[in-house]
């Protein structure tokens, strides 16, 4: 997004930032339950998979933490 000198540029990256890290978040924890009831049901590869959706979720929030310190 574009500064225009008073701040509204970052005011919204930064609100998109937090809207995207909430969503990621939420989908981090379904990721997790889905996760964790597919191996103790006995599935291991969709909770290999579930596994995989919690870290990129958590990769992603990373990434957007880093983003917003370095825009300030």
């Amino acid at each position: 997004m574009t500064e225009n000198g008073s701040g509204t540029g970052t005011f919204v990256s930064s609100i998109h930032r937090s809207i995207l890290g909430a969503l990621l978040a939420i989908a981090g924890l379904i990721g997790l339950s889905w996760a964790l009831g597919a191996i103790y049901g006995g599935s291991l590869l969709l909770g290999v998979a579930g596994i995989a959706v919690v870290g990129i979720a958590a990769c992603w929030i990373i990434y957007l933490f880093v983003e917003g310190l370095q825009e300030r």
